[in-house]
Order: structure tokens, then sequence, then C-alpha cells
């Protein structure tokens, strides 16, 4: 096999590989050997069948194995080239593979870019303290305090900040009502009876309605307005007046337990200093897990900023189909229907498009690393993989790896993303950590 080859761009090539009609006669002899030891023909056993009729029975078949043998063996020429490394091919032409004369395959391929590595991978990367504090700890006890609330039931008086009411209300602009105007409108429509934590501005709601409760009374209506940010999501919406006309149904007092014998043994603590330093551990350690992940990504940016290096069109577009599963895959999760992804088709697909060079720039350079580090992926590698993916698609590892035995382009993909964890942790191996204060 001879080749020949064209530059492009520099990420893009043009092969040819010449096979002489010799090559492609042994290449084909392989091919029919095959088919003699495996057809099936009535009235003769596996293997005996006459090799003439076997040629001319599966004809199409063969010369469909031949085409697969040889631009098999092309790739394989291809990829031990020493100048560059393949990144992917994006283009196969070839005329008739059992022309007398030859056959010529003609490859457009992707390349790796050459990536000018730094000479020192050392990068100094600012974490907060890891450690717990008495204002987390003392937060995490009032969460649980707030998981075991009472609401008493309260009359007489009118609602304060912190109770929970129960509203009715309906948003209007220009005297429309915002359900007619907007096809989902939610929350900032019509509401039957919702409860809302009077003046908490900081949970989703309307911010006028969720202000305008605190000194009403039972009973009492009241008419506030709002006045939706021009960037506002809805676009009938945006930036536009609204009127809202509310009536207060119920007041609830919020309750918080005391921190005792009995809250502590609900939740299996034996006394209160049991529970806080339980807290303080498991804090610590999301911190401390948190601050992991801060720094193999602060490793990998530094790193990042110093080099340059064009990407291949491939890569980018690869990262963009990447991207926008895993977007569709979150929506999906997320209870949309089809007509919601639909709607929102052109919105993922620009935003995966705005981080596909970002990553597929990231993903090259560490591919770089790996390879000029002879970094290996190996079995623990690949386990690892397996089970990070199964919690990613909510899969259970034997559907998984049932599923993994047909998509060998997905097996490929996980090998990808296992090799480039070990260069993140690599550079994040030698990076210095300098704490800071928040």
């Amino acid at each position: 096999m001879k080749t020949n080859i064209e530059t492009v761009s520099d990420t893009r090539k043009k092969i040819t590989a010449a096979f002489s009609a010799a090559e492609i006669a042994k290449e084909k002899e392989g091919v029919v050997a095959e088919f003699v030891r495996y057809a099936k023909i009535p009235g003769f056993r596996p293997g005996k069948a006459p090799k003439a009729m076997i040629e001319k029975r599966y004809a199409s078949d063969i010369k469909a194995s031949l085409e697969r043998a040889v631009t098999s063996k092309a790739v394989e020429k291809l990829n031990s080239i020493k100048e560059f490394d393949i990144f992917s091919v994006v283009d196969l032409k070839h005329g008739d593979i059992e022309d007398a004369n030859g056959a010529s395959l003609e490859f457009t391929a992707d390349i790796y870019p050459e990536v000018k590595l730094p000479e020192d991978y050392k990068t100094t990367v600012e974490l907060p303290p890891a450690a717990a504090t008495a204002d987390e700890v003392q937060k995490t006890v009032d969460f649980y305090r707030n998981q075991r609330a009472k609401y008493d039931k309260i009359e007489g008086r009118p609602a304060q900040k912190g109770d929970f009411v129960q509203v009715s209300y309906e948003g209007k602009v220009d005297g429309v009502s915002i359900n007619e105007l907007v096809e989902r409108p939610a929350m900032y429509g019509k509401q039957e009876g919702t409860w809302e934590e009077a003046g908490n501005t900081d949970v989703p709601g309307v911010k006028s309605v969720v202000e305008g409760v605190v000194g009403m009374n039972v009973g009492e209506t009241k008419t506030v307005e709002e006045e939706f940010a021009k960037d506002f999501p809805e676009a009938k919406l945006a930036g536009k007046k609204a009127v809202f006309e509310l009536t207060l149904k119920e007041i609830r007092e919020k309750k918080l337990p005391e921190v005792d014998e009995a809250f502590l043994k609900d939740l299996g603590y034996k006394d209160e200093a049991e529970f806080r330093d339980r807290l303080t551990k498991d804090i610590t350690a999301e911190k401390t897990q948190h601050n992991e992940v801060m720094k193999r990504q602060q490793a990998v940016d530094a790193l990042l900023e110093k080099v340059d290096f064009p990407v291949p069109e491939s890569a980018v577009e690869e990262e963009r189909q990447a991207i926008l599963q895993e977007m569709m895959l979150q929506f999906v999760s997320s209870g949309a229907s089809k007509e919601d992804l639909e709607k929102n088709k052109k919105a993922l697909f620009d935003s995966a498009s705005a981080d596909a060079l970002p990553r597929a720039k990231m993903r090259i350079f560490l591919n770089r690393v790996a390879k000029a580090n002879k970094l290996k992926v190996n079995d623990e590698d690949m386990s690892r993989m397996l089970w990070q993916e199964s919690v990613r698609t909510h899969t259970r590892p034997e559907e998984l790896i049932k599923s993994l035995k047909k998509d060998s382009a997905r097996v490929s993909r996980m090998r990808a993303d296992a090799l480039l964890q070990k260069a993140i942790n690599f550079i994040a191996e030698k990076a210095e950590v300098k704490e800071i204060q928040k």
C-alpha cells in the first residue's frame, strides 16, 4: 500500500491510500476463505462447498467485507504514521474496490494539532479552608429544625414576616389576565390557594405578593404591582408592569422544635455534642470534596491559559453532540415533554455550540498531556468510568454493560474520558494549594 498526504489545514489532511491489484487479490482471498469456512449451502457441510459457488452466491456480501477489510488495513497504516496523530476520519471515498488496476481510498482526516506543552506542570490554586465553621454547623442544625417545624394556625392578628400564609391571587397586564396572555403562566399567573412564606423574597414566587401579604388579615384583599425584568424569560411579560389582586385565606405561624432529647433521639443521636460532631465531619468532608474539584479545575485552566493551538472541526462537532445529548437527558429527566424539547431546540443547540469549542480544546490538551507523560487506562479506570456512567444515566450496571456491547463508539468515548481523568489527576497532583479566607 502506498500513501500520499496532502495538507488541507493545520488540523486536516487528505490522505490517499493506493492498493495494487495483487494486494486487493490477497485481501479478497482471505475474505472468501472466511465465507467458505462458515457459509451454509444446502447439500454441503460447512467448509465443504465449492469456492466458486460461494463467490457467486455471496458476491455482494464478499465485496462489502472486502471493502471493510481494505479500509481497516488502510486506517491501521494511517494510524502508524509518526508525523501526526489522526483525531478522526471525517470522510472516505473510493472507487470500485475490485478494479483490475487496484484501488485507491481517499481519506479526509482531522489530526491532533501540535500542542507545545508547558515545561513545568506546577500551578498554584487558591481554595477556601475545608474545615466546617460554627456558622455552617448552626445553619445545618436549623435545617433539621425546619424540617420538623410545626405550623400553628393563627387568628386575630395580621401576617408577620416568616409566617406561612395561604393566598389566592391573579395577575393582569393592561387589564388582561396573565393566564390569557401566556401559554404556561405558572406562579406568576393565577393561583387559587398557594402557600407562601410571608416576606421571603429569596425563594421562587411573585415578590410583590410575597411582600404584600405582610400586615394583611385573613379575608382581606389587596392590590399590588409587579414590574417584570426586561430580560424576563417570558417575552410577553418582559419589561411589563402587572397588577396582582390577592386575598389572604389563612395564616400559620412556624414553630421550630428545640434541640432536646426527643429531637436528637428522632435523628438517632444520644446528645447534642454527638449531633454537632457528625455535622462538623460531614460539612468538612463535603467542602474537602468540593475543594478537590476546584483544585483540578483551576490547575487545568491555569495550564490551558499558557497554550494556544487550532482545534479540529470534528472535535468541536463531537463535543457539541455530546453536550446536546447531556442537555436533552437532563431536560427529559426533569419531566419535559417532546413539545418542550422541540420548543427549546434552538436554545439548546446555541448553548451547546457556545460550550463546544472550549471543551474540545481542553480535551485535546489533556489528551496530549496524557500522551507526553505515557499515561494509560487500565481495568480499574474503566470500572470507575462504568460506575460513573451508570450513576449519570440512572442505569443499572448490568444493563449498561449489555448496551455497551452493542455500542463501540460509546465505549471509546468512555475510554477517552478515563484517559482525560488520569491527565487531570496528573496535573492536580502537581498543584500547590494556597488557602484563602472568604
